[in-house]
């Protein structure tokens, strides 16, 4: 005879407050958020060089932009 489990079903509450939602996605969205990084000249110059290069030979470039959130904070685009 298999014992019978309910999984993660006998972990998880049977109700959830709409204040304790709203704080975990505020958890969540602060958790991934990652930081503008800081640049000096060089590396300034070596994104461009990267750039310039792909533009060149059509190379596919995966870049990642910063603005500002409605927080105020920066966030990843």
């Amino acid at each position: 005879m298999a014992l019978r489990d309910r999984g993660k079903v006998k972990w998880q509450s049977a109700f959830m407050m709409p204040e304790h939602s709203a704080a975990l996605k505020r958890f969540e969205n602060d958790y991934y958020q990652e930081k503008k990084p800081i640049l000096d000249q060089y590396e300034i110059d070596v994104i461009e060089s990267k750039i310039h290069y792909s533009m060149e030979f059509a190379f596919k470039v995966k870049l990642k932009v910063w603005r500002d959130s409605v927080e105020g904070r920066k966030k990843l685009i």
